[in-house]
């Protein structure tokens, strides 16, 4: 691809600054159309399916016929997600397959999602996609695809629910079309509004909403099958109120992208075609997330506001303008196996994520930075908490990544994005926006700590061993290595969200400490020890902490609470001197020997200890003002 596709010295240079215009997205576009060509050669070679060739040949009589509609139809970003899954489906089904296949819901090298290329290969969508290209060239054809599940898919139009498995047949003639028993009515392309029903037909939704001249033209996608390919659940089919809602949003969201940040308006608007709704999950207060092999496509828990929805698309297309410009030029080594802490994730993350997650959250740096100029009180306070707290996050991830193994390409990139960090230095911030902004890194680093740290179990066992004998603490030098956590990537922490309350409705957060409104109306998941951390009484907050660990000892949140309160005590009353994964460790050893044991009491003990990582084990990057 990089030898028909380049990206320019000025093109990496605008990628990085954000100032993306419509013609870089356009040569993106035209490098994905390229790569989902050689893709689908790829399938059909491997396939060597009488029934794919004749779906292809259908497909190339709809491209001959209208040429732009070859192109439109394989950058529909869900032909990139089937294209993607089938071809790892076949490589490994013929024993060539390039790597291990990844399980549900895991990342590939650049920490995006890919579908689990588990199951057989799908060739039937290349027939309903042959279907579609037909259709929009104004053919007249008849062809036969398959049917699993008694639905058919006619990508950009919509689904059809025949209750036919098994072979069907899709034909027009002239402007009739029928999905076996199923007559499609009538489509008009960017009609906005819940998609078109009828008897046993879904149409796919549409949305669209301008501002000064520029207009974004979306497809909110409840239907494709391979909507799925984030390793997260989809929304099932949206009702007519929910459409509305999301309309709503978006009116909301347009005008905050196009006045503050043209220059990425313009690039959402030449390159997103199609909104996923996700299914919203209570550990998280919204997920975002972008696919590798669905370039156009971003996908979304439902937000909470049009801010929430402007500063969700600004995140995702940054990662979808980056894993296609890194499939023109490649910006890293790949043999680079190291992992990194990055302060977006509770999981550490391989290079290709660092890099990700540092160019979407240069972008999510200038919306606080913006915002905090045009919204006025507590909002305004949230805001520059935020801005101060990602410029300083993501200026020392992109110190990290510099020390990396980037290519020529990938040092330009960088570069510039350290240089648009620097340019905001100067940004005067106040103080107590900028200890807040602190006290959320050090929430997030311990959070992370204490997840993916491990003290060297035999130390844990000595020092296990020596409090039960009643010694003094050993002065032991512990490794620690780095070991990714199972369950989520993406906590909620209540702890914050009550700051975030306390900064954007004080007036509500003073209800809540006076006990005017229940916690748990507002924040189910939260405790009074988060509460009263939020407030800034520490010490209460590490009493109540310390009560819920010696009932749960293994309990991260009250790990993480009890060591952020106990590092904001005076030195003279704080107890966690040694690492707090290690006291969490050896309070979970004593426990598990039926051992009640004060918290706090233990950690003075474990002050002697220090420990040092594992040199064997991933590398976790910096953290944020610690060792």
């Amino acid at each position: 691809m990089s030898g028909y596709h380049r990206l320019r010295p000025t093109d990496l240079d605008r990628l990085a600054v954000g100032g993306t215009d419509a013609g870089i997205v356009r040569t993106l576009r035209a490098a994905q159309v390229s790569k989902r060509m050689l893709q689908l050669r790829a399938v059909l070679d491997l396939a060597d399916s009488t029934e794919a060739r004749r779906h292809f040949a259908l497909l190339a009589a709809a491209a001959r016929r209208d040429p732009a509609v070859g192109p439109a139809m394989l950058m529909l970003p869900h032909t990139g997600a089937w294209l993607a899954v089938t071809l790892r489906r076949l490589r490994r089904q013929a024993g060539r397959s390039e790597r291990t296949p990844l399980p549900a819901g895991r990342t590939s090298a650049a920490g995006l999602p890919e579908i689990a290329d588990r199951g057989e290969p799908d060739l039937g969508y290349l027939g309903m996609l042959a279907a579609a290209a037909a259709i929009r060239a104004g053919l007249e054809f008849e062809v036969t695809v398959a049917s699993q599940d008694g639905t058919t898919l006619l990508p950009s139009f919509g689904r059809a629910q025949t209750g036919v498995a098994g072979p069907l047949t899709v034909s027009r003639t002239g402007v009739r079309v029928r999905v076996g028993p199923v007559e499609v009515p009538p489509i008009v392309d960017h009609a906005c509004g819940p998609g078109a029903e009828g008897d046993g037909w879904c149409g796919l939704h549409r949305l669209s909403s301008t501002t000064d001249g520029l207009t974004l033209r979306i497809t909110l996608d409840d239907l494709d099958p391979y909507r799925e390919c984030y390793g997260l659940p989809a929304a099932d089919r949206l009702d007519r109120a929910s459409v509305q809602k999301w309309q709503r949003l978006l009116d909301a969201a347009w005008p905050i992208l196009v006045t503050h940040h043209r220059g990425h308006a313009e690039a959402i608007a030449a390159g997103l075609r199609t909104l996923v709704p996700l299914q919203a999950e209570s550990a998280s207060a919204g997920v975002n997330v972008t696919s590798m092999d669905a370039f156009g496509a971003v996908s979304t828990t439902a937000p909470t506001d049009g801010p929430a929805l402007a500063l969700a698309l600004l995140h995702e297309f940054q990662h979808a303008k980056l894993g296609a410009a890194i499939d023109v030029e490649p910006f890293y080594d790949p043999d680079d196996h190291r992992y990194y802490y990055v302060p977006w994730r509770d999981d550490p993350r391989p290079l290709g994520a660092a890099l990700q997650g540092a160019y979407a959250f240069v972008a999510v740096t200038s919306f606080w930075r913006t915002r905090r100029n045009t919204v006025t009180a507590g909002r305004a306070r949230l805001a520059e908490v935020e801005f101060a707290r990602w410029r300083d996050r993501v200026g020392r991830t992109c110190e990290e990544i510099w020390q990396a193994r980037l290519t020529s390409a990938g040092r330009r990139f960088v570069a510039g994005l350290r240089a648009v960090i620097d340019g905001w230095r100067e940004d005067p911030v106040h103080p107590q926006a900028a200890a807040l902004a602190s006290e959320a890194a050090d929430d997030h680093w311990t959070v992370w700590r204490l997840r993916n740290r491990r003290p060297d179990p035999q130390q844990v066992a000595r020092l296990v061993d020596a409090w039960r004998a009643g010694a003094a603490c050993p002065a032991l030098t512990v490794p620690v290595r780095v070991s990714p956590a199972d369950g989520g990537w993406l906590s909620r922490s209540c702890r914050l969200d009550l700051v975030r309350l306390r900064l954007a409705d004080p007036e509500r957060f003073d209800r809540l400490r006076r006990g005017a409104e229940r916690l748990a109306d507002v924040l189910p998941d939260a405790s009074d020890g988060d509460l009263a951390l939020a407030a800034g009484d520490n010490l209460t907050a590490r009493d109540w902490y310390e009560q819920q660990l010696r009932q749960t000892p293994d309990h991260l949140g009250a790990w993480v609470g009890l060591t952020l309160a106990d590092q904001r005590l005076p030195a003279e009353e704080s107890a966690v001197r040694a690492a707090p994964e290690l006291c969490r460790a050896v309070l979970t050893g004593l426990a598990g020997l039926n051992l009640r044991v004060d918290p706090v009491e233990l950690c003075r003990w474990l002050g002697p200890v220090s420990c040092v990582p594992d040199v064997a084990s991933i590398r976790p990057g910096a953290a944020p003002g610690h060792s």
